[in-house]
């Protein structure tokens, strides 16, 4: 089931990809924004996770935070992200008990739109040697959709966006449109 603006989100205690915890509790106080992507090998995701990492340090002297969730193993996620130093906890979580909390789905119809609509991305992944499909590393739901969530300092959902393809997430000014008004 999809999760509303201004509900409680749902907590939860894990570890990164590094074995670091991370509680959604201990980030009471500031905003954070939990995305989650696709499998580790997936080109789009690895593009906006790079992205947000570019800004990352502007958005924390505002008091957002980022977590992200992969449906990976953590083998494949350290496969594939190890190298790209992210300021933000990456959480392997294949079979997608988190995805599956926040309501966060498949499609099949939406792969294939992504596919024949984010060719900018694919061709951005390549220059900058992030992803890339081999499938014999691929793991998780072939058909999962991304999602972003912004959650205030009262652990209540601001914002829930819901992508409708393997490239649609929540646009840079959105969130910052938001920020300025918070």
């Amino acid at each position: 089931m999809r999760l509303a603006i201004g509900q409680m989100a749902p907590s939860f205690a894990t570890h990164d990809l590094y074995g670091r915890p991370v509680a959604l509790e201990s980030y009471r106080g500031v905003y954070v924004l939990l995305s989650f992507y696709r499998f580790a090998v997936c080109p789009i995701c690895n593009v906006r996770m790079y992205q947000l990492a570019q800004q990352a340090e502007a958005y924390q002297r505002r008091g957002l935070y980022f977590i992200a969730c992969i449906e990976s193993s953590p083998a494949n996620a350290h496969f594939y992200l190890d190298r790209t130093n992210y300021p933000f906890p990456l959480i392997p979580n294949l079979g997608g008990s988190l995805y599956h909390t926040y309501g966060v789905g498949s499609s099949l119809f939406g792969v294939m739109k992504g596919m024949l609509t984010r060719r900018q991305s694919y061709r951005e992944a390549s220059r900058l040697n992030l992803g890339g499909w081999n499938m014999r590393r691929m793991d998780g739901d072939i058909g999962r959709m991304p999602a972003d969530f912004l959650i205030g300092p009262d652990g209540r959902i601001r914002l829930a966006y819901y992508g409708q393809d393997t490239g649609d997430f929540l646009k840079p000014e959105e969130l910052a449109t938001f920020l300025s008004f918070t």
